[in-house]
């Protein structure tokens, strides 16, 4: 019996902890649309959107954008990726699991040293399907509280990171 009550208790424990640790990513909750640039072209229009899921265990992350058409991609490009926020007990850390169309799949934790009250910095574990030994960086900076810009940063081997792209996004729902 006492271990099923020391069970419980650690068990409310780190659940009341995660609850309360993913109060950081409350601003982020809603949808989000803007515009913005690199990844190899000048101009796109970005939709995002995070939301709780699961009983509020994860938080999905939602990014689409369109990309204007170029000499190389006549039609444009459209870019999706998804993912999931989640809190990692063991290691406590915040981990984001993003799945892109393009096949990637990159695992980021966010680095607490680098993050702060208007900025979470978010950088890679491992990614799938890269050049080995490549880093991602995913930068979000709060503007004000309806507005963001998201930052993300590519490295290759042996290289300092790069901003690969850039957004620029409003708030259109809570």
């Amino acid at each position: 019996m006492r271990s099923f009550i020391v069970f419980i208790l650690i068990s409310s424990t780190l659940i009341f902890s995660q609850e309360n640790n993913f109060k950081k990513f409350d601003f982020l909750i809603g949808s989000w649309s803007g515009t913005g640039s690199g990844f190899g072209n000048d101009k796109s229009v970005i939709k995002s959107e995070f939301k709780f899921v699961m009983k509020g265990k994860y938080i999905e992350v939602m990014n689409d954008s369109k990309f204007d058409p170029t000499m190389k991609k006549p039609n444009g490009e459209h870019h999706i990726d998804k993912g999931f926020i989640s809190y990692d007990a063991t290691r406590n850390l915040f981990v984001l699991r993003q799945f892109h169309i393009e096949g990637f799949v990159i695992r980021y934790i966010l680095d607490e040293s680098l993050s702060n009250n208007s900025k979470l910095v978010f950088v890679s574990e491992q990614i799938e399907n890269f050049v080995p030994g490549g880093k991602a960086r995913w930068v979000i900076a709060i503007i004000n509280g309806n507005e963001l810009e998201t930052t993300f940063d590519v490295s290759m081997p042996d290289k300092d990171y790069q901003c690969f792209g850039k957004n620029k996004l409003k708030r259109v729902l809570k």
